[in-house]
């Protein structure tokens, strides 16, 4: 049986309402983190009032409930806000199929603005942006005896296959990425696109 990771991303405060419908519909749970929208209006932005706090709902569903959870997301009142699904079994014989594209780039904390205004100059319409922390290795500072762990952003953009080769060749030729463990990027197959409300 397949199994599929359900991404989505909206409002902060509207996750517990969308995880409701989740499970209502035979979802056995999820997880919700905190993130950030990225502002699309350049005078928003300057004004510090563009981002949107927003929430991200992971969920691993099974075949048989997948249709049952979109048909239930799609009958949710939830502006600006998007769902889909991914292929969790990782099989690549369809995966040339699908129309939209997850692209995922984890970067040192402060680039993921570089990264997006980039992105949106190769066609992206905008991002989340995910507040993150990497993991203690062997190579991290020690302070005290303590290892500090970078702080990372994860920028995530949906879009559709063409658009998503173009932002990935733009973000990969940054300068400020080019640097040995600044960022890594990689894409997955959207199954459903879904935009809510």
């Amino acid at each position: 049986m397949k199994n599929y990771l359900l991404m989505a991303v909206v409002q902060k405060g509207e996750g517990a309402k969308i995880m409701k419908a989740m499970r209502d519909a035979g979802a056995t749970g999820g997880t919700i983190c905190y993130a950030r929208g990225t502002a699309s209006n350049s005078i928003l932005s300057l004004l510090g009032i563009g981002d949107s706090l927003k929430e991200v709902i992971y969920s691993l569903l099974s075949e048989d409930i997948a249709e049952n959870v979109v048909t239930a997301l799609k009958n949710t009142k939830s502006k600006k806000s998007i769902a889909f699904l991914m292929d969790a079994n990782c099989e690549e014989n369809d995966s040339m199929s699908n129309e939209w594209e997850m692209i995922e780039i984890i970067v040192e904390k402060g680039y993921s603005e570089d990264v997006m205004a980039t992105a949106r100059k190769a066609g992206a319409k905008g991002g989340t942006v995910i507040n993150a922390h990497g993991t203690a290795s062997e190579e991290d500072a020690k302070f005290f005896g303590i290892s500090i762990v970078p702080e990372k952003e994860i920028l995530l953009i949906v879009a559709r296959r063409d658009v998503s080769d173009k932002v990935v060749s733009a973000v990969k030729d940054l300068d400020c990425l080019k640097k040995k463990g600044m960022g890594i990027l990689f894409t997955l197959p959207v199954k459903n696109f879904i935009q809510l409300g």
